[in-house]
């Protein structure tokens, strides 16, 4: 058996599975994205209540899997929660979307230092202003540029189209919440 591992992860992900258990989807530095199954998250007084929230910064240590990719959760440090982000359906939808994007274009459990800082300023800049079309544009560039397919021009679905990825459903959503915005104000 391996040796249980640390890293520090946002949480970008997270489904339930069975009665009382989750499985969480994670972006860290050292690892790139990671699956992680939390037996019992569920349960009242699970050790991992109040943990396990979508977009929250934590260190995780768990026991690597011995075959596939899902490890198993043992123990969770909260460290940012990003509380910012919940003052705004806005700000949560560009956060999913943002998460959505990185998934497409990375794989798992492959280092992506480069992806896991642009995620965290993004979550740090929706905590302090509002989402907006500039931001999100703004965002796709710098991804694009970090998955070398950039180029003057072409927008994220020229680009995905072009790697044959899908667009995530969740831009189409945004943008249209996005336009909307400034009308209600």
């Amino acid at each position: 058996m391996s040796e249980p591992k640390s890293v520090r992860a946002f949480i970008v992900g997270r489904m339930p599975f069975g009665n009382t258990s989750l499985i969480v989807k994670c972006l860290s530095l050292e690892g790139g994205r990671l699956t992680f199954m939390a037996k019992g998250a569920v349960r009242p007084k699970s050790p991992f209540t109040g943990l396990l929230d979508l977009f929250y910064l934590a260190d995780f240590h768990y026991q690597p899997a011995r075959t596939g990719e899902l490890h198993t959760l043992r123990e969770v440090k909260l460290i940012e929660p990003h509380l910012g982000l919940r003052r705004s359906y806005a700000n949560l939808l560009a956060a999913q979307y943002f998460a959505a994007l990185i998934e497409t274009v990375t794989e798992p459990a492959t280092p992506v230092p480069a992806e896991f800082d642009l995620f965290g300023k993004a979550l740090g800049y929706l905590c302090e202003n509002d989402a907006s079309l500039r931001v999100v544009d703004r965002f796709e560039q710098r991804l694009l540029t970090l998955a070398g397919v950039a180029r003057a021009g072409h927008d994220l679905p020229a680009a995905f189209h072009a790697l044959h990825h899908k667009v995530p459903e969740l831009r189409n959503d945004l943008r249209k919440l996005l336009h909307a915005a400034p009308a209600q104000q």
